[in-house]
């Protein structure tokens, strides 16, 4: 491996997760020293699937993060249906990203091993950051470990989920205050037994949402979300007995699929909270993804919004950019962004979680008149700044080529 360079930043990478890989993959071999670490003692994944629309697919086409065909199902038709089963609207995603990038349903775990390979360097595992400190005259930043060690890094990157030991470090606990959405959720995957699925299908009960999405070989990722205080994850609510008590009954087709699968298969049960304030960092210390502005699923774009942070950084890097105005520059470039689909994700969940009894009727009868090209234009809009992100990575590659 080539000796770092020296008059470049160095760059401590604190997260072995979807940003914290993905900005590893777009910094490697820029010349530069890069450290990743992550806390967890063991890389797992959590959750089980996740999409990846054409604004992040585009990104990682362009960094050259390789997804073998067996480990993407490319997405179909989504249909969303209402209480009792009848479709209240649907797109093909597929055929929408037809001439853009590709679409897909991937498992996290196969999504990481990706990630990895692009990155080329192993995670540091069981390493937390617990403090940042600068020191007075100058210099740089110094990182400091749970094991006591310290470490000099030109910048340090928080790429450490929602939960922040970076963010925490920077801002203290009144920096890191999480909403609660109102819901929480169950994830796992599972095979389809038989029964493969063609199509990604959400239905809307009173309060919650089942949604049943196909996978590649043969599995299916289910995702189920509920209204409920905060702090409902507890010993046994993690369990597939747990799921068929609070979930079975409205919906036959995950009923026949719960019936099927072993009773010790694995589900991770969490609530569902979003940054109240979006934050990437200060000067030096930089923060992405999770870290900096944590939201709720409903759009399925936390990953992919990640996945941009962490490219837009490597592009300043690559321009130059002062170090010690990093996080201003990101900012500058990003929270627009970033707040316009962390509005609409939330407009999602208030509009199948928190709409009362009596305005649900309305509420179905507005989505099954909205036309569809309507939601085509907003969809395609949603993915051009990914779209855009990957034509400027690819052409400052061909000019660093």
């Amino acid at each position: 491996m080539p000796e770092p360079v020296a008059d470049l930043p160095s760059v401590l990478i604190v997260g072995a997760g979807i940003a914290g890989l993905t900005l590893a993959a777009a910094l490697r071999g820029d010349g530069r020293r890069v450290g990743l670490v992550e806390r967890a003692p063991a890389l797992a994944p959590v959750g089980a699937g996740i999409t990846l629309q054409p604004n992040a697919s585009a990104v990682l086409r362009a960094l050259g993060v390789h997804l073998p065909d067996e480990d993407v199902g490319p997405i179909g038709p989504v249909e969303v249906h209402d209480a009792r089963g009848r479709p209240l609207m649907r797109m093909d995603a597929g055929a929408l990203s037809a001439g853009l990038a590709p679409a897909w349903n991937v498992h996290r775990a196969d999504l990481h091993r990706a990630l990895l390979s692009a990155a080329g360097t192993a995670p540091t595992l069981g390493r937390e950051l617990v403090g940042v400190a600068r020191p007075a005259g100058g210099g740089p930043l110094r990182a400091r470990f749970s094991d006591g060690t310290e470490e000099p890094w030109d910048l340090i990157v928080g790429a450490d989920g929602v939960r922040s030991g970076v963010r925490r470090a920077l801002r203290g606990e009144a920096g890191c205050r999480l909403v609660y959405s109102g819901y929480t959720c169950w994830r796992f995957s599972a095979p389809t037994f038989g029964h493969p699925l063609d199509l990604t299908v959400e239905h809307w009960g009173p309060g919650r949402r089942s949604g049943l999405v196909p996978l590649s070989r043969d599995r299916v990722y289910v995702y189920l979300v509920d209204n409920a205080p905060e702090g409902t994850p507890g010993p046994g609510t993690g369990s597939l007995a747990a799921v068929r008590a609070r979930f079975g009954g409205p919906r036959p087709d995950l009923d026949a699929l719960l019936a099927r699968c072993p009773d010790d298969l694995p589900v991770h049960h969490g609530d569902i909270h979003e940054h109240a304030e979006i934050d990437f960092g200060e000067g030096p210390v930089v923060l992405l993804g999770d870290a900096a502005h944590a939201m709720t699923p409903n759009l399925g774009q936390g990953g992919g919004t990640a996945i941009e942070d962490a490219v837009e950084l490597a592009l300043l890097l690559r321009r130059g950019a002062p170090v010690d105005g990093l996080a201003e520059a990101l900012a500058a470039r990003r929270r627009d962004r970033v707040a316009a689909v962390k509005t609409v994700a939330r407009q999602i969940g208030a509009a199948a979680h928190h709409t009362p009894a009596w305005l649900r009727p309305l509420r179905d009868l507005a989505l099954r008149a909205t036309p569809a090209a309507l939601g085509d234009r907003q969809t395609r809009a949603m993915w051009a700044p990914g779209l855009a992100l990957a034509a400027r990575w690819a052409a400052s590659a061909a000019e660093a080529g």
